[in-house]
């Protein structure tokens, strides 16, 4: 009985502090954008507020066109949802539906173009896109995160898609359904979970993503949120209140999105856990 009570004080001992050391960062974080420049800056730190202050926000909306990086990161994020769905779909249906030779080794060494700096991908598309006149685009953006975010995903729904009988593809195509038709109607459905699960990945990886942006983007009218918050860090020194309000007003989108895809997320993840 001892023994039992002890493993489990164990246990949850372990689990309170895992979350502790995830979400302090972000309540700090979150309390840190209302207190004043001088309390961020002072030798003796504090967790709460002394006073909460709404200042740093009101410089924020006045220093800076925070709204314009906002809709900057959505688009961008959209867009790049977007494509990864679309074409990741279509890519798991066919390596998963049709025999073709190498078909799986494809399937399972996608992940490791994962693992691929984001700095390669940078310098190559920088060329590229300043050759093709789309340097400091959303397109440039959308695409340069994509293929950061295509191995993972494709790697997601090739595990989910195997888990989908065969034998409703068959039947579909028997009653006369094209292979569109097939995909669109009978498949997407059923895989809604797998899709839901890259659908939040490409988000949050876009959402977040800060090499590609800040090595894609030139003017002011095209950075993103992630990129205009480093360069509130300077040489002369770092606006700390300006930077915790900002990062506050970044993460409120990613959080809406993931709450309402967390269910899906996580049953997407897990595909790939019952059949091997």
């Amino acid at each position: 009985m001892r023994k039992e009570v002890l493993l489990k004080v164990v246990f949850y001992s372990f689990v309170i502090t895992v979350v502790f050391i995830f979400t302090f960062p972000f309540v700090y974080m979150i309390l840190s954008s209302f207190k004043l420049e001088g309390e961020l800056t002072s030798p003796s730190p504090t967790f709460i507020p002394s006073e909460f202050s709404l200042s740093n926000f009101e410089v924020l909306l006045k220093t800076t066109p925070i709204f314009l990086y906002l809709r900057n990161s959505i688009i961008t994020s959209s867009l790049v949802v977007t494509l990864t769905v679309v074409i990741s779909v279509q890519l798991a249906y066919i390596l998963t539906r049709f025999k073709i030779r190498g078909s799986l080794f494809m399937s399972k060494t996608t992940i490791f173009f994962y693992a691929f700096p984001d700095t390669i991908l940078g310098l190559s598309y920088y060329i590229l896109f300043s050759k093709l006149g789309l340097l400091d685009t959303h397109i440039a953006l959308a695409i340069g995160q994509f293929a950061i975010v295509m191995p993972f995903s494709l790697w997601i729904l090739w595990a989910y898609f195997r888990q989908i009988p065969i034998e409703l593809d068959e039947a579909a195509l028997v009653d006369g359904a094209s292979r569109f038709q097939v995909l669109w109607k009978i498949i997407f459905p059923l895989a809604l979970p797998g899709i839901g699960a890259t659908a939040a990945f490409s988000f949050v990886t876009s959402w977040n993503e800060y090499t590609l942006a800040s090595m894609l983007t030139v003017s002011e009218g095209m950075k993103t949120l992630p990129v205009r918050i480093g360069l509130l860090a300077t040489s002369e020194g770092a606006f700390w209140g300006l930077n915790m309000s900002m990062c506050t007003i970044a993460i409120v989108p990613a959080f809406i999105f993931l709450f309402f895809m967390l269910k899906p997320m996580i049953r997407g993840l897990t595909a790939g856990a019952l059949k091997g």
